[in-house]
């Protein structure tokens, strides 16, 4: 996977901040690739991290231990293709 240009991202990251309308991080990725898509959340969450001077670091440990946690809990069957 090569890295896509995406223009307007520092914008697009500040109108996500003021509004706390957080679903927007996701909009206009749909139909792009899952791991293309991923890609362009995780650097929005980080971009917001940097923003609004919260550790990436300690959130993405935070996440880890809660996803790791959920699926001892609930298990899931794999949907990848």
């Amino acid at each position: 996977m090569s890295d896509i240009a995406r223009p307007g991202w520092s914008r697009h990251i500040e109108q996500v901040l003021r509004s706390k309308h957080y679903t927007w991080i996701a909009e206009g990725l749909g139909g792009a690739p899952l791991e293309e898509a991923l890609v362009a959340i995780t650097a929005d969450l980080m971009h917001i991290c940097n923003r609004a001077g919260l550790s990436w670091e300690e959130l993405a440990d935070r996440g880890q231990r809660l996803c790791e946690r959920e699926e001892t809990d609930h298990p899931q069957t794999s949907h990848a293709a």
